[in-house]
């Protein structure tokens, strides 16, 4: 992606409240440094919407894939388990002949097949706990009124999602932790209320910006780099960004949300000195 030349945003410009914990630097580096690839949205197919209203007509509120599919998640189909139906396209020989290659005709049509296999299918390594030692995520769900509920998504390519004062993060998030502060984010952005809505999908390249640079941010602040990837993080936030400039109102929204995400985990004794 072509690198662009933006203002540099110094610690005098950040709130005093949040300049010791939100180094403006970060946010320059998420938007000024090479990105990486976005391969962790990509490990799975990616299934039509047809084939979406068939698996949850069939009861399937978890991430599927085929298979071979499961591989990339270093997990394996338990024996005995029943596919699901999907539709797959199949070659079908039609009675009329080409007039140029003196054949039948070919055409395609779609017929379900028990093709793919349900997360609960499958045996595998669960994701990892994850502790951080003075940053709690259980104290800032509490201290934030924000609930983890199940997560209820047919794609295993979706990392996790949030509504309302709710979040989501799949079974098989690759980076759980950078997940679960990407979601706060949209919540204490007030991204996710009923009444954000319309915005949020007429100004989503900002909105994701927004999380994803505060997953950065907060990810950073609490020196866990190694359980996410800054280049791919980077390329998330270009990618939605693209050659849009976020306002001087967007970046100090960043700053308030990271603020206070990293504020609600740490223990009480410890808020006041940061």
């Amino acid at each position: 992606m072509e690198r662009t030349t933006r203002k540099r945003y110094t610690r005098a410009e950040v709130p005093e409240s949040v300049a010791k914990l939100m180094p403006a630097d970060l946010l320059e580096e998420a938007l000024t440094l090479e990105p990486g690839e976005l391969t962790t949205y990509n490990r799975a197919h990616t299934y039509s919407v047809r084939n979406q209203m068939l698996l949850r007509s069939q009861g399937v509120r978890e991430p599927v894939a085929s298979y071979e599919g499961w591989r990339a998640f270093n997990r394996h189909v338990i024996k005995g388990a029943k596919g699901k139906y999907i539709y797959r396209p199949i070659t079908v020989k039609s009675e009329e002949i080409d007039e140029n290659t003196g054949e039948p005709k070919k055409f395609t049509k779609f017929k379900p097949v028990k093709g793919a296999f349900a997360y609960s299918d499958t045996e595998g390594e669960p994701l990892p706990e994850i502790e951080h030692p003075t940053w709690s995520k259980e104290r800032a769900l509490g201290a934030l009124a924000i609930r983890e509920v199940a997560f209820e998504d047919v794609s295993a390519n979706m990392q996790g999602y949030s509504y309302e004062r709710n979040i989501a993060i799949s079974p098989l998030a690759r980076y759980p932790m950078k997940t679960t502060i990407h979601e706060l984010g949209h919540v204490c952005l007030l991204h996710t209320t009923k009444e954000a809505h319309a915005d949020y999908l007429e100004h989503r390249g900002i909105k994701e910006f927004q999380a994803e640079s505060t997953a950065y941010i907060v990810m950073n602040e609490l020196d866990m780099r190694d359980q996410f990837d800054p280049a791919e993080s980077r390329a998330y936030i270009r990618n939605w960004l693209r050659d849009e400039k976020p306002s001087d109102q967007a970046i100090s929204q960043v700053f308030k949300a990271s603020d206070e995400i990293l504020r609600a985990g740490m223990p009480e004794g410890e808020k006041e000195d940061e």
